[in-house]
């Protein structure tokens, strides 16, 4: 009889520990630092702070849509575990917020682009407005405004164009934004036709043909041309009447 309630206590005392235990992992915060078997790592945006919310993505390699997803806590950090199979990954994570009304989505900049296994890994992410895509050269953090000739302008040298940008109000990360004096690229360049790499903001825009001094009028696509030639856009977000995403298209004329 004591044998057996002996062994009984134990069984209890085990379940206790056991389940303690596993609140206590369940609980744990993610870490930054090195984990077997995890893709651990924190999310900041360009001033340091962590954000919370954002979607981490591990993506497997080797098998067709079997990415794991973890979402980022209050202080920036998140735990993805990964399977003990064999494996190759990469990492990727993008955040969706809403700026004047209008929903965005953006890639975030990995501090490291290379591939891990199963083993586990660090990869920590910054939102930032403007820079090229570390692993795809020619894509960019900032959006794209695309430059139409509005039928019977005799402006045919684009790249001659001046385009002040004027921030109204802050940034879509609620930094405050600087102006801007763009011009597009040579003809036959990838960018010709494109101001590219904008931070994400409403700007007032004008534009001046360089050569001549002369102001150029300036609208959205499809829109009236304004008494001072200006125009006041947001860009387009996830939607867009065009087929683009973080994009604007104005149009100029004399």
């Amino acid at each position: 009889m004591i044998s057996l309630l002996n062994s009984n206590i134990l069984i209890i005392l085990a379940c206790q520990i056991l389940f303690s235990s596993c609140t206590i992992f369940d609980e744990e915060p993610a870490s930054t630092t090195s984990k077997k078997g995890h893709l651990v790592g924190k999310v900041l945006d360009d001033q340091d702070k962590p954000l919370q919310g954002v979607q981490v993505v591990a993506d497997n390699n080797w098998l067709y849509n079997s990415n794991l997803v973890g979402i980022t806590n209050a202080d920036g950090t998140y735990s993805i575990k990964l399977p003990a199979a064999a494996s190759t990954y990469t990492a990727s994570a993008e955040i969706k917020t809403n700026y004047n009304g209008i929903a965005y989505k953006f890639r975030l900049r990995p501090e490291e682009v290379g591939g891990f296994t199963q083993d586990g890994a660090v990869r920590n992410f910054r939102w930032v407005l403007s820079g090229e895509y570390p692993d795809e050269p020619g894509l960019y953090y900032g959006g794209t405004i695309t430059l139409d000739k509005v039928i019977g302008s005799s402006l045919f040298d684009v790249e001659n164009i001046e385009f002040t940008l004027t921030p109204v109000g802050n940034l879509v990360d609620g930094s405050v934004g600087k102006i801007l004096t763009r011009r597009c690229g040579p003809p036959s360049s990838d960018t010709f036709g494109q101001l590219v790499d904008i931070p994400i903001g409403r700007y007032k825009i004008t534009a001046v043909h360089k050569p001549t001094g002369n102001r150029v009028l300036v609208r959205n696509k499809n829109g009236a041309f304004s008494a001072d030639g200006s125009v006041t856009l947001d860009f387009y977000g996830e939607k867009s009447p065009w087929f683009c995403s973080n994009c604007m298209i104005i149009e100029y004329g004399e």
